[in-house]
This record gives structure tokens, sequence and C-alpha cells, in this order.
């Protein structure tokens, strides 16, 4: 498998948590001292570790129902972290998921937590490129990212490749932060300390080039439609007491500043979310 490209760009990306020591024993103490067996876990005990993207499980949610996820449907995780939202369609919907990260350490700790919840029939865990993705042509119902562009300078093959791997009438489901109209990021953010690290791009850079691989729109939201859908999923999704203890803080160095930053962010407008779902044509 290429793993270059992708890995590549994030390597840069300073003391993020894309970088660093091995994670699994960790996260097993602390999952442990929360109360729970970490031989048999559950989802929702893990989703506010494991679904570490923009506004979490609710907006995982909020994806699955615009993109359509059914049982059985093939679905490729692209970016897909330690596993979380590749669990949750599985365990959700039935869905066949195959999950690709670019980070070997990250795919270690997705491939144990996908065994100790009981989903490793129905959840893959890959390591691959983003950019040059191990798969063939047409053989996913769905291609789907979260929080994943700001770490891609090459935006048209990103998509490209997503489009490879659909069959006709096959879809691509993406949820992005991307640069709002506030003026240039405020440093650290959880995916980048410098500007040379991240690769934020506009709601058209990432509409372009789904529309030059003559991808079909079926839904296209940007800022407050986006975050109005995923304040409704959240009312239907319930914390697990279990977990209070687990968050990203396990997984992030300089939580707390680069939280900050991702707030002052948000507050001036310098990000915004977008989201979009589109159909690879049938011919």
């Amino acid at each position: 498998m290429n793993t270059s490209s992708l890995t590549q760009n994030i390597a840069t990306a300073g003391r993020t948590y894309y970088d660093g020591p091995e994670l699994l024993d960790g996260l097993l103490a602390s999952i442990t001292a929360a109360g729970l067996d970490p031989a048999h876990l559950e989802i929702d005990d893990l989703a506010p570790l494991d679904e570490f993207h923009a506004l979490g499980r609710p907006a995982t949610l909020a994806l699955a129902r615009v993109a359509g996820v059914t049982a059985d449907a093939r679905v490729l995780d692209v970016g897909a972290g330690i596993g979380g939202p590749a669990r949750f369609l599985a365990r959700r919907y039935g869905a066949r998921v195959t999950a690709l990260d670019a980070t070997p350490r990250f795919c270690r700790v997705a491939e144990e937590l996908t065994r100790r919840t009981g989903l490793a029939d129905r959840v893959d865990v890959v390591q691959g490129d983003a950019l040059a993705l191990p798969f063939d042509d047409a053989v996913f119902d769905l291609a789907w990212t979260q929080a994943v562009g700001q770490n891609v300078a090459d935006k048209g093959r990103f998509v490209e490749e997503m489009r490879r791997v659909v069959v006709p009438g096959g879809r691509v489901a993406m949820f992005e932060i991307v640069a709002g109209p506030g003026g240039p990021l405020v440093y650290p953010v959880p995916w980048a300390d410098t500007s040379e690290q991240s690769s934020l791009g506009t709601a058209e850079e990432l509409q372009g080039p789904l529309e030059a691989e003559g991808l079909v729109f079926g839904s296209l939201n940007r800022g407050q439609a986006v975050l109005e859908s995923i304040v409704a999923a959240a009312a239907e999704v319930t914390p697990s007491p279990a977990a209070q203890t687990l968050g990203l803080e396990l997984l992030m160095p300089d939580y707390e500043a680069r939280m900050a930053g991702l707030a002052r962010n948000v507050a001036e407008r310098r990000t915004e979310l977008w989201r979009a779902v589109a159909t690879r044509p049938l011919t």
C-alpha cells in the first residue's frame, strides 16, 4: 500500500495527535479507570474519545442520515482515525465498513477497539493513503470523510480517488471544516500549529472537484444549516455516564490550547462547516 502522500502531508503537523507514542496501553488504562470492561466495550461508551472530529457523534449521525446509509452498504471511511464513526455505522445501520487511515498507531488502536466492541466481522481496518486508495475501482456503495480535507493539499486527487472506488450510483459523503469569511486562521488548532502545516480550503475548493468528477449533488450545505442539523441529531445522542472521563485530551497534545484556538476561529467566522453528499452517475 502506498501511504506516502497523506502521511507526508500530516507528518508535518507539529505536535498534533498524528505523531507521537503508541496509544493503546494508555487508552485501555483510561477505559478501565472509567469503570468499563476493556474486553467488552460498547461504542456509546467510547464515543467522546473515538469520534475525534468536529462535533463528534451528532455530526456522524447527521451525515449518516443525509448519506442514506443502509444495512449491508459497503462503506469506505477515509481518514477513519481510531475507528469510531466506522463502528457506529456498522452497529447502528448494519453497514460493512472499511476504515482507512494513514497513521499506523491509529490503525492499531482501531483494530483493537473494533475487536473489543465485537464488530470485527463488519469493520475492516486498512492502513493506506487517501490520495492513492488501495482498492479496485467501483467496490464501495459510499465513500465517507469527516474533517480530513484540512490535512490534504491536493483536494482534486482526494475527491477523484473517492469517486473512483464507488460504484455507479454510489455516493461520496463529506463533512468538513472549511475556511470562513473572517480571515486567516489563528493557531494552534487541532490539526496544525502554523499555516505551513494546514491545508484548510474553502467550500469552493471542495465543491469544485466534486463537480469536475461529474458527481451530482443530492445535499449541499454550509454554515448554520449544517450546524442546525447536527444540533437536531444531538437530541438523540445519549451521553454515556461511564465515558465522562474519556475525551479527546487522551489523544490530542496541548488539548486546551488547540480547542481554544478552534473556538476563537469559529466565533470569528474564520472557519465554517460544510457538508455534501454527491452521487456518481450510472453512466
